[in-house]
C-alpha cells in the first residue's frame, strides 16, 4: 500500500474531502493523523483506529460518509452520545438519523423507510438492534457503503467493556457482503486490537491499523508515594495551594470523596463534591459549578467527567490509584485540553491495593455467594420481592456485600432464575381534601411551588392518591429533586398531605416457582473466572506503571501500542537518577529477612513472576497453581516470616530502590533483578536465613493446619466471633472491621490459603467434634473453645500467652516487622475505645468507629452504649441512642425507651428513629414480638402525639415505614 498509485489516489481523495471538512465541519485543516485515515476510508479500506477521547475519531467516518455512495451504518452503545452526534450532524446539514429504544415503533419505521428511499447518509444504531431479524432484512435492501463500529473494544473479550451483542456484527458483515469497515476505540491494547480484528471477521493483512495521539506533551506525570490519609491530604493541600487554575481530585469511594472534600474545604472553599450516591439534581449542580468556574476544585469518584469538556483543567490528582491504565489515561486526559502545561499526580500507597481487590470482589461474587443470594430470594414467598440490595445481602447465609447483589442477579438472570426490576423515582402523594383548602396554609415559596407543580400528576381539587415522578415534578417546579423531596417531607410532617417516598431499591422478579439445584444452574463460571483474571491483569499493569523505572509518558504510549523511545523530561522518572538507595536507608536493612527472601526467590525462578506470585512463594502459600508449577521447591519458599500483604509492600520497595525492575508485557508485568539486586543476592547468607525459620508458615498445607489455626484463633480472640468472621481472619480478609480492631495482628491472620467456604466447613467439623462450642445471645451465635479444644490445641503447641497492655509510663514495645503482636488481653478494651469515639468523637471518627464495632458482639456493644448513655452528657446520650439504632440489638432497648421519655425534645426524636431501626431488625424474630415490639409500638404511638413538632414528625415517619404507610400504625 505504499505504491505511487496508492499515494496519488489518497491525495485525490483528500482534495475531495477538504471542502467538506471546511464547509460542513468548520475545520481549516485535519488534526494530526486524521488525513491519512480519511484518505484510506475514501479508498474503501478496512481500518482499525485507536485514538484517545477528544482526538476527533467521529470525523473519520462522518466525513467519508458524506462523500460515499450509500449508507454508512454506525454502531454505538452510547444512546446519549448517539443523539448528540445526530443532532450536531443535522445542524450542519448532513442527512443523519438514529434508531434506538428512545424512538417509538412508528418513528423507527419512518427512519427505516427514509433509508430505503436513499434519504439518509449516516444511520446510528445500538448493537442490540442486530437481535432483530426484521431489522437485518431491511438493511439487506440498502447499499451499505461502510460499517463504522464505535467503541470497538466492546467486541473484545479482552476489552474493559465487553458487550455480547457486538459479537453479532461478524455475521452481519458477512450477510451484507463484507462492506468496508472502520473499527474505532479510545482504549485498546495490542491484545485487544488483535481480538477486535478477529471478532469482526477481518483478515489482519487487509486491515490498516492507526494508533495515534496517546502522547500528551503538555502533561507532567508524577507518582507520589505516601503513607496513609494524613500524608495524602498534606500532598493535596500543597498541590492546590501552589497550583493555579481548576483541578479534579479522583477518589475511589463515595465516603472518601466526602472526607477529602471536608479536609480540603478549609483551604479551598471553592470546592464541589460529585459521586453516584448524590441525588441527580445535586450532581448536576456540582458539575455545573465546576464547568462555570464557581467551584475551582472537584472532588469526585469515577462517575465524574463523562461528557465534560472543560479546557482549562490545570491538574488531575488521584487519591487512590485506578484499576487500569485505560481508566487512568481517560481521567488524566481531562487535564490540559487547551494545550497548556498541566500536572497529573497519583498518590500511591501500597495499602490502596486492597480497595482495587475489593472492587474486583464486588464485580465477581463467588459461587457460594451467588448460591446464597438465590436461596435468600426463594426463601421469601413474595414475587416480585421489593427489597433493597442491602436487605437481600443481610438475608444471605454466606457473607455477601450489598454491592455484590447486582452482579449476582445478572448471573441469575442469564440462568433464567431471577432478574432485577427497573427502578424508578415514582412516589405517592395522598390528598385528604381539595387543594384549594391546602394552598392558603402553605408557608414558603418552595412548598407552594412544589404543591402547585403536583398538578402534572392529576387533579388537585379531587382528594385521593397521585402517582408522582419526582424528576418530572422537580422540572415543573424549577427545583432540584432533593429540594422537592425535602419539601414533600415537610408538607407531610405538617399534615397538609401524606407523602410516600419511592421504594429505595429495584425489586427482584423470580422467574421460576422453584429454582434448580444450584450446581445445575446455567451459569458460565469459566467465563466469570476469565473476566476476573482480566481485571487482575489490568490491575497488575497499573501497578507496573506505578513501579516502572522508564519515562511515564513513554510507558503509557507503549501500553496502547505506539512505538517510542520518548524521554519526556517532565515526569518524576525522567527527573530521578534511577540509582539504588544508599544501603543505610535500604529496605534490606529495615526488613532484611523479607527483602532477602524476595531477591532470592527472583534469582531462583525458572520463569518470571509478578509481585503477587513472588509474595505467595516467599510466604509459603499452598495455592494450587504454585504447587502445579513446582514453586514450593523455590529456594526462598516460605522464608519470609510475614503475611502476603506485608511481603507485597517490601517487594514494591525493592522496585522503588532499584533492586528489582519491571519486565514482561505491559499487561502482565513481571520482576527481574537489577545489577544492584544481583549484588545484594551475592551477599545473602542462605543458611543464616534458614537457621531462623518463621514462627508459622503462611498458608498451611492441609486440613489439620486449618483445624489448628481455627482453634488458636478462637482461643486468642479478645471478643467472641461467629464462624464467618473467624474464617475471614484465617484467610486474611480485607473487610473493614479487621484492621481497626486489631484482628490483623493475630498470629493466625491470613495464614490459610483456602476458600472461606472450606474453612467454614472445617470450623463446623470442630463444632461437631466438641472442640468448639456455639453460644447464642439473641440472634448472634458466637464461638468459644471447649476444654477438649484446649487439650487438642495443647497437643500441637501450647496456646500463646496474652500480651498485657503496657503501663502508661512504659517504654514502647520494640516489635519487629516480621513478628506482629497479639492484640491486648482486655476483652472489652477494643470495644470500649471505639464506643468512646462513637459518643465523643468527631462525625468522621464516630462513623469509622461505628463500622469497626461491626466485629464485636452486638450484646456487648449495647452494654457499653448503655453505660455511655448513663454517664454521658447530652451529646453523648444522643450519640449512644443513634448508635443503638445502628447496632439493632434489643439489649439497648431499656435506655432507648428512657431517652424517649426525657424532657429533651431532640433526644426524644433520636429515640423515635432508633426505635424504628430496632423494630425493623427484630420484627422478624418471633421470640421478641410480644415483648420488645409491644413496648416499641406503645412508645411510638405516644411520641406521635408529642407536643414538639420534630418529635411528632420523626415518630410518624418511623411508623409509616413500619406499617407500610399508615401513620396511625393500624
Amino acid at each position: 500500500m505504499s505504491d505511487p498509485g496508492g499515494q496519488y489516489d489518497g491525495a485525490r481523495a483528500l482534495e475531495r474531502a477538504r471542502p467538506v471538512l471546511r464547509d460542513t465541519f468548520g475545520h481549516a485543516d485535519f488534526r494530526d493523523g486524521q488525513a491519512q485515515v480519511v484518505a484510506s476510508a475514501l479508498a474503501a479500506r478496512n481500518l482499525l483506529v485507536v485514538m484517545p477521547t477528544g482526538s476527533g475519531k467521529s470525523l473519520l467516518y462522518q466525513l467519508p460518509a458524506l462523500l460515499a455512495d450509500g449508507l454508512t451504518l454506525v454502531v454505538s452503545p452510547l444512546i446519549a452520545l448517539m443523539k448528540d452526534q445526530v443532532d450536531e450532524l443535522r445542524r450542519k446539514g448532513a442527512a443523519a438519523a438514529l434508531i434506538n429504544s428512545s424512538l417509538s415503533p412508528d418513528q423507527q419505521q419512518q427512519v427505516i423507510q427514509q433509508c430505503l428511499d436513499g434519504q439518509i447518509r449516516l444511520l446510528y444504531v445500538a448493537p442490540e438492534r442486530f437481535r432483530s431479524s426484521s431489522f437485518v432484512r431491511m438493511l439487506q435492501q440498502v447499499r451499505i457503503a461502510r460499517l463504522a463500529v464505535d467503541e470497538a473494544h466492546c467486541i473484545s473479550e479482552w476489552g474493559h467493556d465487553f458487550r455480547p451483542d457486538y459479537r453479532r456484527l461478524k455475521q452481519f458483515r458477512q450477510l451484507m457482503g463484507s462492506p468496508p469497515t472502520s473499527a474505532l476505540t479510545a482504549t485498546a491494547t495490542p491484545k485487544v486490537q488483535e481480538d477486535i480484528v478477529r471478532a469482526l471477521g477481518l483478515e489482519p493483512a487487509e486491515v490498516e491499523v492507526h494508533v495515534r495521539g496517546f502522547d500528551r506533551p503538555n502533561l507532567a506525570l508524577q507518582v507520589v508515594r505516601t503513607r496513609g490519609d494524613a500524608a495524602k491530604i498534606e500532598v493535596l493541600t500543597d498541590l492546590i495551594t501552589r497550583q493555579q487554575g481548576s483541578g479534579i481530585i479522583y477518589v475511589g469511594t463515595r465516603r472518601k470523596a466526602e472526607e477529602v472534600a471536608g479536609a480540603l474545604s478549609a483551604i479551598e472553599p471553592s470546592l464541589a463534591v460529585y459521586h453516584a450516591g448524590m441525588e441527580g439534581g445535586d450532581r448536576a449542580a456540582a458539575q455545573e459549578a465546576f464547568l462555570t468556574g464557581r467551584a475551582r476544585i472537584a472532588v469526585a469518584t469515577v462517575a465524574f467527567g463523562m461528557g465534560i469538556d472543560k479546557r482549562d483543567v490545570r491538574f488531575v490528582a488521584h487519591y487512590h490509584f485506578p484499576g487500569s491504565i485505560e481508566q487512568y489515561y481517560q481521567e488524566i486526559g481531562r487535564a490540559g485540553r487547551d494545550g497548556e502545561p498541566s500536572r497529573c499526580v497519583l498518590l500511591y500507597s501500597a495499602a490502596d491495593r486492597s480497595l482495587r481487590e475489593f472492587f474486583i470482589d464486588l464485580s465477581y461474587p463467588s459461587r457460594e455467594q451467588v448460591a446464597s443470594v438465590m436461596d435468600a430470594l426463594y426463601a421469601v414467598p413474595d414475587n416480585p420481592l421489593m427489597a433493597t440490595y442491602r436487605q437481600i445481602a443481610e438475608a444471605c447465609d454466606e457473607p455477601v456485600k450489598d454491592g455484590q447483589i447486582g452482579p449476582a442477579l445478572r448471573l441469575l438472570s442469564e440462568a433464567g432464575i431471577a432478574r432485577a426490576l427497573d427502578g424508578d423515582a415514582t412516589a405517592a402523594v395522598q390528598l385528604d381534601r381539595p387543594g384549594a383548602q391546602i394552598l392558603p396554609a402553605l408557608r414558603g415559596k418552595v412548598q407552594r411551588s412544589v404543591f402547585e407543580a403536583l398538578a402534572i400528576a392529576g387533579d388537585l381539587e379531587t382528594p385521593g392518591e397521585l402517582s408522582v415522578d419526582l424528576e418530572a415534578l422537580a422540572k415543573a417546579a424549577g427545583l432540584t429533586t432533593a429540594q422537592v423531596q425535602r419539601a414533600l417531607g415537610a408538607l407531610n410532617d405538617a399534615g397538609h398531605l401524606t407523602y410516600h417516598p419511592p421504594f429505595r431499591g429495584r425489586g427482584v422478579q423470580k422467574l421460576m416457582d422453584r429454582p434448580p439445584p444450584f450446581d445445575e444452574a446455567k451459569i458460565d463460571w469459566e467465563r466469570q473466572d476469565f473476566l476476573r483474571g482480566l481485571e487482575e491483569e489490568k490491575l497488575a499493569a497499573m501497578e507496573g506503571y506505578i513501579h516502572g523505572r522508564d519515562c511515564r509518558r513513554a510507558h503509557v504510549v507503549r501500553y496502547f501500542g505506539e512505538t517510542t523511545d520518548l524521554k519526556c523530561g517532565t515526569c518524576d522518572r525522567c527527573e530521578d537518577n534511577g540509582g539504588a538507595c544508599p544501603r543505610g536507608d535500604s529496605i534490606l536493612d529495615r526488613h532484611g529477612r523479607t527483602a532477602a527472601a524476595a531477591l532470592l526467590c527472583v534469582s531462583d525462578l525458572r520463569f518470571p513472576l509478578g509481585v503477587g506470585r513472588i509474595a505467595q512463594v516467599i510466604t509459603g502459600s499452598r495455592d494450587s497453581k504454585l504447587l502445579q508449577w513446582g514453586l514450593d521447591r523455590n529456594i526462598a519458599y516460605n522464608l519470609a516470616a510475614c503475611r502476603q500483604d506485608e511481603a507485597r509492600v517490601v517487594i514494591d520497595q525493592l522496585v522503588e530502590e532499584n533492586y528489582l525492575r519491571q519486565a514482561g508485557e505491559f499487561d502482565r508485568p513481571t520482576l527481574e533483578l537489577t545489577g544492584a539486586g544481583r549484588d545484594a543476592v551475592e551477599q545473602i547468607d542462605l543458611e543464616d536465613l534458614r537457621g531462623t525459620p518463621p514462627s508459622s508458615p503462611a498458608g498451611p498445607a492441609g486440613p489439620m493446619d486449618v483445624r489448628r489455626a481455627a482453634l488458636r484463633c478462637v482461643a486468642a480472640l479478645p471478643t467472641p466471633l461467629g464462624i464467618s468472621k473467624v474464617a475471614e481472619i484465617l484467610t486474611g480478609s480485607n473487610a473493614k472491621w479487621i484492621a481497626p480492631c486489631g484482628a490483623d495482628r493475630l498470629d493466625v491472620y491470613g495464614r490459610i490459603s483456602r476458600p472461606q467456604t472450606e474453612v467454614r466447613e472445617t470450623i463446623r467439623s470442630l463444632l461437631a467434634e466438641g472442640l468448639l462450642a456455639q453460644t447464642t445471645h439473641g440472634r448472634y451465635p458466637v464461638l468459644e473453645i471447649t476444654a477438649a479444644g484446649h487439650d487438642a490445641l495443647a497437643g500441637h503447641a501450647p496456646p500463646q500467652p496474652r500480651v498485657e497492655a503496657p503501663a502508661e509510663d512504659a517504654e514502647p514495645l520494640d516489635v519487629p516487622f516480621d513478628e506482629p503482636p497479639l492484640p491486648p488481653a482486655g476483652p472489652g478494651e477494643v470495644l470500649v475505645s471505639h464506643v468512646r469515639l462513637v459518643v465523643a468523637g468527631e462525625r468522621t471518627e464516630a462513623a469509622e468507629a461505628m463500622q469497626a464495632l461491626g466485629w464485636c458482639h452486638p450484646a456487648r456493644v449495647s452494654d457499653a452504649l448503655a453505660e455511655a448513655y448513663r454517664d454521658g452528657d447530652q451529646r453523648a446520650r444522643a450519640r449512644a441512642v443513634w448508635a443503638a439504632g445502628e447496632v439493632g440489638d434489643t439489649g439497648a432497648l431499656p435506655f432507648v425507651l428512657d431517652a424517649a421519655s426525657t424532657g429533651d425534645a431532640a433526644l426524644r426524636a433520636h429515640a423515635a428513629k432508633a426505635l424504628g431501626k430496632l423494630a425493623s431488625r427484630t420484627g422478624s424474630n418471633a421470640t421478641v414480638l410480644s415483648s420488645a415490639m409491644g413496648r416499641i409500638h406503645v412508645t411510638l404511638q405516644r411520641l406521635i402525639d408529642d407536643h414538639e413538632g420534630p418529635v411528632r414528625a420523626a415518630a410518624k415517619a418511623v411508623v409509616r415505614d413500619l406499617t407500610g404507610g399508615n401513620a396511625d400504625g393500624e
